[in-house]
């Protein structure tokens, strides 16, 4: 720890800063509860008239985080409540695109079986299968694959999933997507 870090941690006199950046990213009361996996609080929260669809400062919303950590008891609850299920984040991330990098198996089968689009793009045009595969989510590359996801998509730095899997080595991807057409 340098000697300003000491200080500040000594004399307390960083409180209001911790507090300040801890708190920047603007999420909800139903975000953190979603967060936390608590379905009981979720389904309070929303009772009691917690915007399903409010967004943090990125962009985010309760359904984005339920993706990314995998919740699918979370995602079911919101989407029956409406969750926008294909918003996309200030990046352009949908929630699917979230699970797909994180490996958020159970999440995405839930939002493909709800009718999430598959072949959405970020701001760099890559899709939930370009994350997938650059990640190694051999799951969910398949899953992806099933629900219809483009195996040729390229994205805006040229890139294919095809290109992604023989780059980084990833003998079985590879296999899948030649065996669904990429070239």
């Amino acid at each position: 720890m340098n000697p300003t870090m000491k200080q500040c941690v000594k004399g307390m006199a960083c409180l209001p800063l911790l507090f300040l950046f801890g708190a920047c990213d603007g999420n909800t009361e139903l975000m953190k509860k979603a967060m936390s996996g608590d379905t009981v609080a979720v389904r309070l929260a929303l009772e009691k008239g917690a915007k399903v669809d409010e967004s943090n400062s990125y962009g985010w919303t309760a359904l984005t985080h339920g993706a990314k950590q995998n919740n699918a008891a979370i995602l079911a609850i919101l989407l029956d409540a409406g969750a926008a299920i294909d918003h996309q984040d200030n990046n352009g991330w949908t929630p699917l695109m979230r699970a797909s990098a994180k490996g958020s198996l159970q999440a995405a089968q839930l939002l493909l079986e709800r009718g999430a689009k598959v072949d959405i793009t970020e701001k760099n045009g890559w899709t939930a299968l370009l994350w997938a595969v650059n990640r190694e989510h051999k799951e969910l590359v398949k899953e992806l694959i099933a629900h219809g996801a483009d195996v040729n998509i390229q994205a805006k730095d040229g890139r294919t999933p095809m290109a992604i899997a023989r780059n980084e080595g990833y003998v079985e991807i590879v296999k899948l997507l030649k065996e669904a057409g990429a070239k």
